[in-house]
């Protein structure tokens, strides 16, 4: 793969990641009911962990965020 190649994939991977981050994080703003820009790492931690134990416990179908 040639050095062009190699930067455009990891442009692309970044693009992805970022689109991917911004979903969960628009779902979570909507329960928190604040803009992103006032997120705090803590909130966000929170809320996966939370969603988590929903998955474990109630089921995929059960869980707030769309992952």
């Amino acid at each position: 793969m040639g050095r062009s190649n190699l930067m455009l994939g990891k442009e692309k991977f970044f693009t992805n990641l970022v689109i991917a981050s911004l979903l969960p994080l628009r779902q979570i703003v909507s329960e928190a009911e604040s803009p992103i820009e006032q997120l705090t790492l803590k909130q966000v931690v929170a809320r996966f962990v939370r969603d988590g134990k929903i998955r474990t416990q109630q089921g995929v179908d059960a869980a707030f965020l769309d992952l």
